[in-house]
């Protein structure tokens, strides 16, 4: 018999709760419980948590329903970020998999810079959440990165926004101002 379900998912980085609604799962409680589930931070994009919190309940929800929604009341809830963002051009070598082209390599430059991540413009496709690696052309160091925005095309390229996956405030050799 098919259930529904509430998640309480929690972004890694402390800056948000999510609620995700599961209808029509066959999968038990503990399954749910148990299992990493993608959702949205409006702050780091694209997660994938377990759950901190699983309720069961009878509702069912219409097929228009929204499945992701922000735990905060706010309607316009104002973004608070880990670190500022600078505007400096960089070169970046960025090497990654998607599953249109397979391996790609694209040389290119920041055009924001944070001590969490960055913003370049990239003509190959990627997507919310994939990975990849940045390589800082003028130290030659590398970083793991996950694509947390994709913009509109600019011409032939896209801005896209990325996170390191691990902490590297000196990646990009700049003393990064405190946030307000």
């Amino acid at each position: 018999m098919a259930k529904n379900f509430i998640l309480r998912l929690k972004c890694p980085h402390g800056d948000g709760d999510q609620l995700l609604n599961l209808r029509n799962r066959e999968e038990t409680l503990e399954q749910v419980q148990n299992t990493a589930w993608h959702f949205e931070c409006p702050v780091h994009g694209v997660q994938q948590e377990i759950p901190v919190e699983v309720k069961e309940t009878a509702t069912s929800f219409g097929p228009g329903a929204s499945l992701i929604r922000a735990t905060t009341g706010a309607k316009n809830p104002k973004i608070r970020r880990r670190s500022k963002r600078l505007s400096l051009k960089i070169p970046v070598a960025v090497y990654g998999r998607n599953s249109r082209m397979g391996a790609f390599r694209e040389e290119t430059a920041t055009d924001l810079v944070s001590a969490h991540g960055g913003q370049v413009a990239l003509g190959t496709r990627v997507g919310l959440g994939e990975t990849f690696l940045v390589v800082n052309k003028a130290t030659q160091e590398e970083q793991q990165c996950r694509v947390v925005y994709v913009g509109p095309m600019e011409g032939l390229k896209k801005k896209v926004g990325f996170a390191l996956l691990q902490a590297s405030p000196r990646f990009w050799k700049v003393d990064f101002p405190p946030t307000n």
